[in-house]
């Protein structure tokens, strides 16, 4: 009998260390999603790291907001951030709204959007300008894509509630 309640106190223990680890695991991965575990250098952006070009601008705007999410979206907006990442990310939107600019963007409410990112863009940026351009690609990407969000920030003339 001695043996047995020694057996179950094992398997007990086991399969106890076992749901901690699988915790632990679920859990790491989530910090690391928002942010806890990303490296400064983990987000270095160029132009070359997205496609050569971009024949509609529903993608451009879902990589660029997926950009801000990963970078200062859930809280880490308020965490020293690398602004060279941002710069260049910033750069590379100017770089891809010239292209879509010129190619006649058809969609007037959209221009005035695209006008108004690369504005903000070509500005020295600094927490406030990196917040307004993860806010304008949210919203676009809520208009142009439908993503799922509850939040507006009302920043966009293409969702609308500008």
């Amino acid at each position: 009998m001695d043996q047995a309640k020694v057996m179950f106190s094992i398997i007990s223990l086991l399969v106890a260390a076992t749901f901690a680890a699988l915790y632990i695991y679920i859990f790491s991965l989530h910090t690391e999603v928002n942010g806890a575990k990303v490296e400064k250098n983990d987000y270095q952006v160029s132009a070359a790291s997205f496609p050569a070009e971009y024949e509609q601008v529903e993608a451009f705007v879902a990589d660029f907001h997926a950009f801000y999410n990963r970078t200062t979206g859930y809280g880490m907006i308020d965490r020293p951030m690398d602004l060279e990442a941002q710069e260049r990310q910033a750069t590379a939107a100017v770089a891809y709204i010239d292209v879509f600019l010129d190619n006649e963007v058809a969609h007037e409410d959209l221009k005035k959007d695209l006008m108004s990112i690369k504005e903000l863009s070509s500005q020295t940026l600094t927490t406030t300008e990196v917040r307004a351009l993860h806010r304008y690609f949210h919203d676009l990407d809520k208009a142009l894509n439908n993503y799922d969000h509850e939040d507006t920030f009302g920043l966009t003339e293409t969702l609308g509630d500008h």
